[in-house]
């Protein structure tokens, strides 16, 4: 239980922000210290006897701007990483790997149930100016009526259907209608 709450903390941000605080700071106290020192090297030692020569001086200088470097280039980026912490960044959505998936096998046994045709007293269709088209079951009115095949009396034939309740209004070999959106071709 502790461990949780150990690594709860560790990845907090209020914890990174202030490792990241504290290093700076860091920074910054060596990067004075430093400079404080090179001032002794520079000032103080040339009264008491110091010699300058390039041959101590350009090692001297070269560590001196490394350190420089090594302490300043972390501590720009740690700034720059603390700052980030104080500001919402929308979050990237994550990009998902699409793996194949294997279909499932549908059993043999399993049927598609589909609404009963409605067979009734057959009723006159009747259509209106607009082309609309009633049904005598439902009463309702719709555009076009949906062809089905009807194996109902041993031989399948193309049927007018409502849309709606499933009412077979009319065969559609015997409709000879110009404005039909339909034609059959039987080959034989």
């Amino acid at each position: 239980m502790e461990d949780m709450k150990l690594q709860h903390m560790l990845r907090s941000k209020w914890f990174i922000r202030s490792v990241m605080a504290c290093w700076i700071v860091c920074a910054v106290s060596i990067f004075i210290v430093f400079k404080n020192m090179e001032l002794i090297v520079h000032g103080q030692l040339y009264s008491y006897g110091l010699i300058f020569s390039s041959d101590w001086a350009d090692p001297y200088r070269l560590f001196t701007w490394l350190i420089f470097i090594f302490l300043g280039l972390p501590s720009a980026l740690s700034c720059l990483a603390l700052a980030g912490t104080f500001f919402k960044v929308k979050k990237i959505p994550e990009k998902k790997i699409m793996v194949p998936q294997k279909l499932k096998q549908v059993p043999a046994a399993a049927k598609v149930e589909s609404q009963p045709v409605v067979r009734g007293a057959p009723k006159q269709v009747e259509k209106d100016s607009d082309g609309a088209i009633s049904c005598p079951y439902c009463n309702k009115l719709f555009g076009r009526a949906l062809v089905m095949l009807d194996f109902h009396d041993g031989k399948n034939q193309l049927v007018s259907v409502c849309p709606y309740c499933n009412h077979v209004l009319g065969n559609t070999n015997e409709e000879k209608s110009r404005t039909a959106d339909f034609h059959v071709a039987i080959s034989k």
